[in-house]
């Protein structure tokens, strides 16, 4: 074959090496950027949401409910903060139910939901009980059901943050392969555009002693 036909046949051959290579890279891309976003609102925003449950309530609450029982601080102010910690906690799992979910966590879900839905009632009848301000009765129901109830509520919460933790993981993992690919691709168009310009540098100058002469015509 002559120059003046390996050169075009070369220059659309490789030409659509890049075009290829490039398209694939952005479709990869794309995919490890939607994984990135999956990962953040659907895993680290989950977290943060569990987190915040966990600390309202197992935190927050139990502190209250001790240091009033003890007189450590007065009536009004553990239930000022009894109420907003629970109200905070609700919204955040309602928050969090709103996440997406894998089949794995839908399940655990489900299962711990009754768990999770009894220690808001437990919370409830906590600040009803400090409304009356009867010591005795506040001791009788943190002795008695109080304490039962925020044990299962907070081994509930840890189940769901290490599944959300290996969920997370995973979903990081993915990400990271699909950029890995999507970066392999853009070095491919990056090599593919070198090798189509040598090819018509070198096809121009057998075909000239002075390739820049005829690149100019």
């Amino acid at each position: 074959m002559s120059a003046d036909r390996r050169l075009p046949s070369a220059l659309i051959g490789l030409l659509a090496v890049v075009l290829v290579t490039t398209a694939l890279a952005w479709g990869f891309l794309g995919l490890s950027l939607r994984s990135l976003e999956s990962v953040f609102h659907d895993r680290v925003e989950a977290l943060a949401l569990l987190h915040t449950v966990n600390d309202d309530m197992s935190h927050t609450l139990v502190d209250m409910a001790v240091k009033v029982d003890r007189d450590l601080v007065t009536n009004d102010s553990a239930l000022i903060a009894v109420r907003v910690a629970r109200e905070h906690a609700e919204a955040s799992w309602a928050a969090y139910l709103e996440t997406w979910f894998t089949p794995a966590e839908s399940a655990l879900v489900v299962r711990v939901t009754p768990t999770i839905e009894h220690g808001f009632a437990v919370a409830h009848r906590l600040q009803d009980t400090l409304a009356t301000r009867d010591s005795i009765s506040l001791t009788k129901y943190i002795n008695g059901e109080f304490f039962p109830a925020f044990d299962a509520f907070s081994h509930a919460l840890r189940e769901l943050v290490a599944l959300q933790v290996r969920v997370t993981q995973e979903a990081y993992t993915v990400s990271r392969a699909r950029f890995g690919v999507a970066r392999q691709a853009f070095l491919g168009a990056i090599v593919a555009a070198c090798v189509l310009v040598l090819v018509a540098l070198l096809a121009g100058a057998r075909r000239t002693t002075n390739p820049l002469r005829r690149w100019g015509r």
